[in-house]
């Protein structure tokens, strides 16, 4: 049994409907506990004892995305994208049309698909701000984290969507992430509905799903070849306990921003440091580190303010692309953290 399976089922159990989806409040705030590189003992009674070095394991190679079934043996990058013929993309659409693509299911996988991939792709593009000015050690917990971050931001915008949509994206199309106001190649009558959920809970569960599917292909490769299916299926389930509380927690601080409570409008970006510096940092400062650092305060702080900054950014510009254009994957470029940080030294 694939160690993905309990948290695929939280994210399709909590969005499945509005009432589900509602569950999320009350669900306990959880802080951010280190991925290590300890075992989890068979006996709960005793103190469980690592095989290895308590250094976490570094996490020395980029993520490849989609996901490869096997990660120690990933496919290799396929060619540039190829220029179709108007008979070709004829042929295309009539066999996607009966196969399929556009089912209300897949569209909202293949969409979603081209979302994360363009979520890894900012990420690697902005590695010299989050591991060399951040100074975020380059292990798993890391990589989750920051991963992470991308995809609440992301899950905040779908969660937004309406429950259907009067076309469906074009075909053949890239797997590449689109930009908005890239125009379909085909439509559909206007308000025919493409999703069988509302888009609003398929979109976020499919987005999910092809994240933790990176999250477990990556923490095979950290764990190395080999590794007993029980220790990743427990180390699978404490990545969706953190997914569960930094979700909880960013839901929390963005009601501030929206209260009616002037007071808690004006503490809504004190607290959103808070929750990056629990989540990507770790609480640093709060307690020793596997990886012992030394701290300069003062551009400690100055990153905390950057990465709010670019998340209250990324949140007005993600409202600003239309459903549309979100629905077929076009959501535009991240913004990048180290060019914003080049620009303001």
């Amino acid at each position: 049994m694939s160690a993905l399976r309990s948290s695929r089922m939280l994210a399709r159990t909590l969005y499945s409907t509005p009432a589900a989806a509602s569950r999320m409040a009350m669900v306990p705030s959880l802080s951010s506990r280190a991925f290590s590189a300890t075992r989890f003992s068979a006996d709960e009674t005793k103190p469980a004892k690592p095989e290895k070095d308590m250094t976490p394991y570094p996490v020395e190679n980029a993520p490849q995305f989609p996901a490869p079934t096997d990660p120690f043996h990933p496919e290799p990058a396929k060619e540039s994208k190829k220029e179709y013929s108007e008979t070709q993309k004829a042929l295309v659409r009539g066999a996607a049309k009966m196969l399929g693509y556009n089912s209300k299911q897949s569209t909202a996988i293949r969409e979603s698909g081209r979302m994360m991939r363009g979520v890894v792709d900012a990420v690697e593009a902005d590695r010299s701000f989050w591991y060399d000015t951040c100074g975020l050690p380059p292990t798993y917990q890391s990589f989750f984290q920051i991963h992470l971050l991308y995809v609440l931001l992301l899950v905040t915008r779908l969660r937004a969507l309406r429950s259907s949509r009067p076309d469906a994206s074009p075909i053949p199309e890239s797997i590449e992430p689109g930009t908005p106001h890239d125009a379909p190649s085909q439509t559909h009558p206007k308000g025919t509905p493409i999703l069988g959920k509302a888009a609003h809970e398929a979109y976020p569960t499919e987005l999910l799903s092809h994240f933790f599917e990176l999250a477990e292909s990556q923490m095979r490769m950290v764990l190395g070849r080999g590794e007993r299916e029980s220790v990743i299926r427990k180390y699978m389930e404490e990545m969706g306990e953190q997914w569960k509380g930094a979700g909880t927690g960013l839901d929390y601080v963005l009601g501030l921003g929206i209260s009616s409570d002037p007071a808690d409008v004006a503490r809504a970006d004190a607290e959103m440091a808070s929750w990056v510096w629990r989540n990507l940092f770790s609480s640093r400062g709060l307690s020793p580190t596997p990886v012992p650092q030394a701290i300069d305060e003062l551009a400690f702080v100055e990153q905390l303010e950057a990465v709010v900054r670019w998340v209250r950014q990324e949140l007005y510009r993600l409202d600003s692309v239309s459903d549309e254009d979100v629905l077929d994957g076009n959501i535009g470029n991240w913004d990048s953290l180290s060019e914003d940080a080049d620009k303001s030294s």
